[in-house]
């Protein structure tokens, strides 16, 4: 059966941090506003802004507005606008930060950083 969200949108699936807070709506990659090739998503975000950080990417940077878990300040999901959510054109959930099985850490959670200790070791 559908987990209701709110009145106004209805999800099979949901997202929550590794310490199982209820995060969003089961989505990596949101779009948050119309488009002519597209539609945005309607979710619900459950979560805290911060300052923004600043991340180097290839050929320049990139600032980050970034929201956290209300309960354990993990980072979850960040715009390239400032807040509120749903502010910019996408919000971008990160990798391996939610799961759909409240308590359980997500296979890919530490993907990344098992890339940076072998990358050491050699």
């Amino acid at each position: 059966m559908p987990k209701v969200i709110s009145r106004s949108a209805v999800s099979s699936s949901t997202d929550d941090c590794i310490c199982g807070e209820f995060i969003t709506d089961g989505a990596i990659v949101i779009r948050c506003h119309d488009t002519e090739h597209a539609k945005a998503r309607i979710f619900k975000l459950n979560a805290t802004p911060k300052e923004p950080i600043l991340v180097e990417r290839q050929g320049g940077h990139e600032k980050q507005y970034r929201f956290y878990c209300p309960r354990c300040a993990l980072p979850v999901a960040y715009q390239p606008t400032p807040p509120p959510v749903k502010s910019g054109p996408f919000l971008y959930v990160l990798k391996g930060a939610l799961s759909q099985i409240q308590g359980q850490v997500p296979s890919d959670a530490f993907e990344d950083e098992k890339l940076l200790s072998e990358n050491n070791l050699a």
